[in-house]
């Protein structure tokens, strides 16, 4: 008894000399603080990565979908003296939800674009994904009502006019909270200072589009071009801009590859009933436009004569794109290394023009309807094979 007595004195007095270090630890934290919040804001710079964001107190490493806390030792204090606010770090959380919206909305309804936004740098997915969504928006916009469809598009017309007059806060912006995409693209207008008319003009061109009664049907080669170059090649040079990377010839060889994926996805829409072909086109080949509307005769073979006349359309549009690749692939080399990620829609342009050329043009073929079916084995395929020719032009930088 005597000996566990003694034994429980002896942890007492233990107790005690450990609580009178830590009153006199705390004692000298609290008395230094402000010297240790100084050092800490002055150094902490040194550790944090670019593709990071100090929240919380800690560093807050991106990586896909997920966040990683990391604890540098040099930033030890800084978890618990933080000098960011509680409101940067719900904001950031918020950017981290719309950026999720973003990818998903991309995923889902532009798989292709996607899988070009994962191989961009971390720090510019979240710009690239928004930049995207607004294009899936805005491309969804299709009403049987051209003025439901209209109506549509100036409300994001005004949305963005409203967005980049307003950013930074105020009353204005109080209507489009509601809405992840609008929100995403404050903050990437806001990071990266993006050009408020290559947005706008995105929308202009549609809304001229729609206006016009057109709805993607175009009275000749050089009118499809032209809205191609507003949407496609603006959406690029947007890109860029993310990128960090404003430069003449950047610009040049990105104009040419806008244009080149405006055609191109005209062309693959043609096998599902969406006018793509101009109007110049169909007389000269002399193309009834009730297959065009309704392309399933065509496709079970009913009518070999029309099939011909749009594949020889088809290669008319396939020859155009084709010449705009191979003057931005003679361009290529001007590109700063930052913004080779943002070409990166080229090499879709042409693996689906190689397809086609080996199927002598005809979009109603099986073997290359298959490909925009996501569950079909052919379509899987070729997204693997997408996925390689993709990870080549990232690493090497030539599509």
């Amino acid at each position: 008894f005597e000996e566990s007595l003694l034994s429980i004195k002896c942890t007492i007095n233990v107790v005690k000399q450990h609580f009178a270090f830590l009153s006199m630890v705390t004692e000298r934290i609290m008395k230094h603080q402000s010297s240790i919040i100084r050092f800490t804001a002055k150094h902490i710079h040194q550790y944090a990565a670019p593709t990071s964001s100090i929240a919380g107190g800690y560093l807050l490493q991106q990586r896909g979908s997920l966040l990683h806390p990391v604890f540098p030792k040099q930033t030890a204090y800084c978890r618990f003296f933080s000098t960011t606010p509680e409101k940067e770090s719900q904001q950031q959380q918020q950017q981290q939800e719309h950026f999720l919206y973003n990818r998903n909305l991309v995923q889902t309804r532009d798989y292709e674009s996607y899988v070009i936004g994962l191989l961009h740098p971390p720090a510019i997915q979240p710009s690239y994904f928004a930049l995207r969504a607004l294009h899936v928006e805005l491309a969804s916009i299709q009403a049987k009502d051209t003025a439901v469809a209209t109506m549509r598009m100036k409300w994001w017309l005004d949305a963005l006019h409203t967005l980049t007059s307003s950013v930074g806060g105020g009353d204005e912006l109080s209507a489009l909270r509601g809405n992840p995409t609008l929100l995403g693209l404050e903050h990437v207008i806001q990071m990266h200072n993006l050009s408020h008319r290559f947005l706008e003009r995105i929308v202009e061109a549609r809304l001229i589009d729609l206006e016009r009664g057109n709805q993607g049907r175009f009275d000749n080669v050089q009118d499809m071009i032209l809205f191609f170059e507003r949407t496609q090649s603006t959406l690029l040079f947007l890109n860029l801009e993310c990128c960090g990377v404003v430069d003449e010839e950047a610009d040049e060889v990105a104009h040419c590859i806008g244009i080149s994926t405006g055609i191109v996805n005209a062309i693959r829409s043609i096998g599902y009933g969406h006018v793509g072909i101009p109007r110049d086109l169909v007389v000269k080949h002399g193309i009834d436009e009730g297959y065009i509307n309704d392309p399933r005769k065509l496709v079970h073979g009913e009518d070999p004569k029309g099939r011909r006349a749009i594949r020889n359309a088809v290669m008319d549009m396939a020859i155009i794109a084709g010449d705009y690749l191979a003057h931005a692939r003679s361009h290529q080399g001007n590109i700063p290394r930052e913004g080779k990620c943002a070409m990166l829609p080229a090499v879709s342009c042409l693996r689906y023009l190689e397809r086609l050329e080996s199927l002598d043009y005809d979009v109603f073929d099986d073997k290359i309807r298959e490909i925009e079916l996501r569950d079909s084995f052919t379509a899987r395929w070729w997204r693997f094979g997408h996925l390689l020719y993709l990870a080549r032009a990232h690493v090497t930088g030539v599509f």
